[in-house]
């Protein structure tokens, strides 16, 4: 199929990461730590861009930041509860719009923290797949949030590439066979390419998506995969495993919300890989691509104020609260209140 190609403009400007990243050590098997750093040396040739994938820590759901040349994109947005995660992991990286969001599917935990993050973000453009289930009444939920924020929503479909410079991109890999049963297998499948790395993005894809890829010779291969559907035993089949072929895997997902996920029948398939699972990480697993295609990982630390802040009234109808600072004195600026509801 011929590549449609949809060209990114703007210039966003990111600050540097404002929390300490904490010293680790090397990883070993596939444990995680929220106190990792680890190298995955490369011998690939020098390329010129500043590219960080933030696999943030949002409990049982996915939200990835993507951050190439000071520009930023998002991969899913985490479920309503998860907002506040969310949100502090984006002030922490530094950002200040998001040229684009992708939603991979039209799950809870995938895009339920749309509406709080446009009411913080300028959004360029909202991307989903042209495949994708509508409710019985034939509306679909992610174009009605669309409509609801008045973003620019583009959809995708296999074959599609949305470029971000002259060698850094997203290939759109599917889905490419509509499937009327789950949602999780219509999943908007990514791989991004930069600085002679490569990253894959499954969101819910489970192993019926899968086949489909497999059978229709998609090339799946990355450094860095994304395990799909939080790494249930439903997902990501040996055959799909070993097509990725990944030095590091990432299961973004928390174990006591769902005792399922990150199931060892799946890690147990990256073996020689590292495998990362987002909730041993405080902010989320950090991985910084370098010139030379050198991949870091780290784990980003918020600060740890002195300050004891409480909340001691709360006035609905002035829409006011009114806090008090028990502790040492403590700068609140880029901090929020957040409300799940009302």
């Amino acid at each position: 199929m011929n590549k449609r190609r949809l060209w990114l403009l703007g210039i966003c400007v990111v600050f540097a990461l404002a929390a300490a990243i904490q010293p680790g050590y090397a990883l070993t098997g596939s444990q995680n730590s929220s106190d990792v750093v680890e190298a995955v040396v490369s011998d690939i040739a020098d390329y010129q861009h500043d590219v960080s994938v933030m696999f943030t820590n949002v409990g049982y759901g996915d939200a990835t930041l993507v951050q190439i040349d000071g520009n930023s994109y998002l991969i899913d947005t985490g479920s309503k509860a998860s907002v506040p995660q969310l949100l502090g992991a984006l002030a922490m990286c530094g950002v200040e719009k998001l040229e684009a969001v992708f939603l991979t599917h039209t799950h809870s935990d995938h895009i339920g923290g749309m509406e709080a993050l446009a009411s913080q973000y300028a959004i360029g453009t909202l991307y989903s797949a042209e495949i994708s289930e509508d409710k019985k009444n034939g509306e679909n939920k992610i174009d009605l949030l669309a409509a609801e924020l008045s973003l620019n929503h583009v959809k995708l479909m296999a074959g599609d590439t949305i470029n971000l410079s002259a060698d850094a991109f997203f290939d759109v890999l599917g889905p490419v066979v509509y499937n009327s049963e789950d949602d999780n297998d219509n999943s908007l499948v990514l791989r991004l390419g930069a600085n002679g790395r490569s990253f894959l993005f499954t969101g819910d894809m489970q192993f019926a998506e899968e086949g489909t890829l497999l059978a229709a010779g998609v090339d799946l291969q990355a450094d860095v995969l994304k395990v799909g559907n939080h790494g249930n035993p439903d997902a990501t089949s040996q055959m799909f495993a070993a097509a990725v072929s990944p030095k590091i895997a990432v299961i973004s997902t928390s174990t006591v919300e769902d005792a399922d996920s990150a199931n060892e029948r799946v890690t147990s398939l990256f073996d020689g890989a590292r495998v990362l699972v987002t909730e041993g990480f405080t902010r989320g697993a950090l991985l910084r691509v370098s010139a030379s295609g050198e991949i870091k990982i780290s784990s980003p630390q918020p600060p740890s104020p002195n300050a004891d802040i409480e909340i001691v009234e709360i006035d609905k109808n002035a829409q006011t609260i009114t806090l008090i600072n028990n502790g040492t004195e403590m700068d609140i600026s880029g901090y929020m209140i957040f409300s799940q509801r009302g």
